[in-house]
């Protein structure tokens, strides 16, 4: 039976869809890298949330389906190190960010 790992990330002052767009793309790409086996399905996309006190943004959630778990929080870890690269050294202009907790379905 196939597991899933699932992780959201937030950023409050990411008001332009194009600057997730680009983390989306880097993301993708670094796990491409990694060559995982046909039998793992990775779903990257973008979302809006809000908080209850009307504070919100863009963000983007990560998911990955799998035979082993090991290989699912790699592809986790390496996805949010290619953010905190991009976001912390290149600059990346969408605010603060936070990490959701990794879930594991």
């Amino acid at each position: 039976m196939p597991k899933m790992g699932c992780r959201e990330i937030f950023f409050v002052r990411a008001m332009q869809s194009r600057q997730v767009d680009f983390l989306i793309e880097k993301i993708k790409e670094a796990v491409k890298e990694m060559g995982l086996p046909s039998e793992y399905d990775i779903r990257i996309y973008k979302n809006v949330y809000t908080q209850c006190c009307g504070v919100g943004g863009l963000g983007i959630i990560i998911e990955v389906v799998g035979p082993e778990e090991e290989r699912i929080k790699a592809v986790d870890l390496r996805a949010l190190s290619k953010i905190l690269e991009l976001c912390e050294k290149e600059g990346c202009d969408v605010g603060h960010h936070s990490f959701g907790q990794y879930e594991s379905l």
